[in-house]
């Protein structure tokens, strides 16, 4: 397709002059363009003038009307003020790394809550003992190089006997007491595999990590 074609008189002689594609691209396009941006600020700026409504009349002012500059600067000043108190910070990376160890020590607390109750005792005490050694071993590195100290001592102040009874010991990032019921791991077992479950069960045992 050839390229359309204007005219303008020179000298009472009229020429050709030859229009880019380009040019009638942008030509077309730059009012749409422009009126796609308007409709974005105007929208925009009605959300803002609705926030700053609220957020005006919860500080006891009443705003009838308000004009887009208007809009603007009482954004400013409500966030100067928000500054100002204080009340507009971000919040640091590490308060989300304590969130997090937290629910991962809340989520190793339900694991072996549930290891401890009759629902779960279809399950082996190896495979148990096994999972909160890997979530203790979790916990650690989580708690980073500088508390793995506490974390052993913590892990080692929690011990298994071959009867299943547990010593309380303090959570190193909850620091609650807790109790552990008796019946942690001991499954129903047959007369002929007592001898053996039990020698099993106390060898594994004894390194169970718990999460208080």
């Amino acid at each position: 397709m050839a390229p359309h074609t204007s005219y303008a008189p020179v000298g009472g002689m009229e020429y050709e002059e030859p229009v880019s594609r380009t040019y009638q691209y942008r030509k077309v396009m730059k009012p749409m363009l422009e009126r796609k941006r308007r409709a974005r600020i105007n929208r925009c700026l009605d959300e803002l003038k609705d926030l700053m409504v609220t957020a005006l009349q919860a500080e006891g002012e009443n705003v009838a009307k308000l004009e887009k500059a208007d809009i603007l600067e009482l954004t400013v000043r409500h966030l100067h003020t928000l500054r100002a108190a204080r009340r507009l910070t971000l919040t640091p990376e590490n308060s989300y790394a304590d969130r997090f160890r937290e629910g991962f020590t809340q989520c190793a607390q339900e694991v072996s809550s549930f290891l401890s109750t009759p629902v779960a005792a279809a399950v082996h005490p190896a495979a148990g003992a096994q999972l909160m050694r890997h979530l203790g071993g979790c916990l650690r590195r989580l708690e980073g190089p500088a508390n793995n100290s506490v974390a052993n001592t913590n892990t080692a102040s929690t011990t298994v006997n071959a009867v299943g009874k547990t010593t309380p010991a303090v959570s190193p990032a909850t620091n609650v007491m807790v109790n552990v019921p008796q019946n942690v791991y001991t499954p129903p077992q047959s007369p002929v595999s007592v001898a053996s479950s039990s020698g099993e069960s106390s060898e594994s045992s004894n390194a169970v990590w718990r999460p208080w």
